[in-house]
């Protein structure tokens, strides 16, 4: 299985996230179609998907944005879990862990992908591989000191990763 963060992961949310500290979703919504997909998510995600892995999409927002990507890029992603479907949010490991329980994953086979150094803490209190994604990250110190079992700067070399761990089609 394989979890990613969505904010700074998957969509560059960066030119919303004012918006998003004051929790003004509707302005969010409104600005959604207009951000920007990462180089080679889209591709990534077919791939793992088409290779059998689950895949879901674990975040400290309202599951509402990345749901509407989903929709809008026919991501083959059926778990999405948002602030309100748990108590604790990141880097409390229960929005993980609800999503493993979801997708009947066990934490050895689960890797969790996120860019802040609250995911690497989510992902080693809930005992699944920790990826860091810098690719999103204008500063990748804190994300460095928190020690991801593997750090990526792109989508291509995470793809890469995935390739010679889970066997994708190179």
């Amino acid at each position: 299985m394989i979890i990613f963060d969505f904010d700074q992961t998957l969509v560059d949310t960066s030119s919303v996230e004012h918006l998003r500290a004051t929790r003004n979703w509707k302005a969010v919504m409104a600005r959604a179609s207009q951000l920007p997909v990462y180089e080679g998510v889209n591709n990534l995600i077919q791939e793992l998907h088409d290779a059998g892995q689950t895949i879901a999409i674990v975040t400290k927002s309202p599951d509402m944005v990345p749901k509407a990507f989903i929709k809008a890029h026919s991501w083959p992603i059926a778990i999405v879990v948002g602030y309100h479907h748990v108590k604790n949010r990141k880097p409390h490991p229960e929005g993980l862990l609800l999503a493993m329980s979801k997708a009947g994953a066990s934490p050895s086979e689960t890797y969790h992908v996120g860019d802040q150094p609250q995911d690497t803490e989510a992902s080693r209190a809930a005992d699944v591989i920790a990826v860091g994604s810098a690719w999103g990250c204008t500063d990748t110190s804190e994300l460095e000191v928190s020690k991801p079992d593997v750090l990526f700067s792109s989508v291509a070399e995470l793809r890469e990763y995935f390739v010679a761990e889970l066997g994708l089609e190179d």
